[in-house]
């Protein structure tokens, strides 16, 4: 498919907001001609190939799959996050060359269409209500992505403070979960100074999803992620001053021990964070594919069956009781007062039968049990003293013998 400067210049904004999207196009068309099919094998030792609109190499970006790579959406995204949110084309050759700069008079002439997607960007962004698939609930904003005047916040992108993500402020002990359609593998690690207990989601085709300040991580390092998985549980880690969630997007970078890009390498969260990746929440779950809606619809219908077959059988079985009625002679009153008295049996709770109360654990059970206690217990015994019937029935056996040997004394 051959696209033009109008349909690569949506494609680029729907891949994010922020950035140049006009050389971005311009770049595509000097590199494939605007073919979303266009390959470009290489002569090196690899025998690479540069695949899409943005011929994205195969080589030395393997996160990108080719079925991504020859979809234009998302080689739109890959290369939007490989160009720092289109603000860094020095990684292709016609931007370095300049062979670009012919095809800007086309993309100039193209319609400029509206942001895509919902934009955090800045500090006017503090208290609006987000609701995200990364987790339940809506939830205000506590810090947007980009400059702010929060002192503890170090410099980046050529302000005094920068904060490199999106702070939510969710409570503490909410489940953070990969919104469907999106698959990926995570990396953990610990920054007791800064993100503290922290998570990394590397999305296949995309950028780096790191998570930060949370409580638990419900996944292990290198574990395979898909949609629908349960990552990580938020908190207040590291420095932090309460509970929330930090959301960063970075690109990918398998040099990098984490698999992304430095601090420093941030792009715009936006759309990740809004949408569940970079686009609307409408694409997201048609990207899920059309089974969820037919499944969804055949469930409805399924119940609608079921409660008319349930619906039936009750009625077959009252026109069974009411003839049975007729055949006996009764009347329609008799019928309803049954029938009153019936439903009032069944309304009333049932008494359940008391428990038999617990029997006392003797000393003899508890040491069948415990081999110590017996031990303890026999020692006692020996120690402690007999009985005070037992000294009685004592002394009367010695009086008895004493009486039997003096008979014996004067018998002889």
């Amino acid at each position: 498919m051959i696209l033009g400067a109008q349909d690569l210049l949506a494609l680029a904004q729907a891949a994010g907001s922020g950035g140049d999207p006009q050389t971005a196009v311009a770049v595509a068309l000097a590199e494939s001609g605007g073919d979303t099919s266009a390959v470009h094998t290489n002569s090196d030792q690899w025998r690479s190939r540069d695949r899409g609109l943005w011929q994205l190499n195969d080589h030395w970006h393997p996160e990108v799959s080719d079925a991504c790579a020859f979809d234009g959406l998302c080689n739109a995204r890959a290369a939007y996050v490989l160009s720092n949110a289109w603000t860094d084309f020095g990684a292709w050759g016609s931007f370095t060359s300049g062979a670009y700069q012919q095809f800007m008079p086309a993309v100039g002439t193209a319609t400029q269409a509206p942001p895509a997607s919902r934009s955090l960007y800045g500090q006017s962004v503090v208290n609006e209500l987000l609701t995200t698939p990364w987790f339940p609930g809506s939830w205000t904003v506590t810090q947007g992505w980009g400059p702010t005047d929060y002192g503890g916040e170090p410099e980046g992108h050529g302000y005094q403070h920068w904060h490199a993500g999106v702070d939510v402020g969710v409570d503490c002990g909410t489940t953070i979960t990969l919104p469907l359609g999106l698959t990926g593998r995570v990396r953990s690690f610990d920054n007791p100074d800064g993100y503290g207990t922290a998570l990394v989601v590397l999305i296949d085709g995309g950028p780096g999803i790191l998570l930060g300040h949370l409580r638990q991580r419900l996944v292990d390092d290198g574990q395979i992620v898909q949609g629908g998985d349960q990552l990580a549980v938020s908190n207040s880690t590291g420095n932090s001053t309460g509970c929330h969630v930090h959301f960063e997007v970075r690109p990918q970078d398998n040099r990098q021990p984490l698999g992304i890009g430095r601090y420093g390498t941030d792009v715009d969260p936006s759309a990740w964070l809004v949408a569940g990746e970079a686009g609307t929440s409408v694409e997201l779950f048609a990207a899920s594919g059309p089974s969820f809606t037919d499944s969804l619809l055949k469930g409805v219908q399924t119940l609608t069956a079921g409660g008319q077959v349930l619906m039936g059988v009750l009625m077959v079985i009252g026109g069974f009781v009411a003839v049975a009625y007729g055949a006996r002679g009764a009347s329609v009153a008799q019928l309803q007062g049954d029938a009153q008295r019936t439903v009032r049996q069944l309304a009333q709770p049932r008494r359940r039968a008391r428990p038999a109360p617990r029997q006392p654990t003797t000393t003899a059970g508890e040491t069948r049990i415990r081999p110590d206690m017996q031990r303890d217990t026999q020692t006692v015994a020996r120690a402690r003293p007999a009985p005070a019937q037992g000294r009685r029935e004592a002394r009367l056996d010695d009086a008895l013998r004493a009486r039997q040997a003096a008979r014996r004394t004067r018998a002889r």
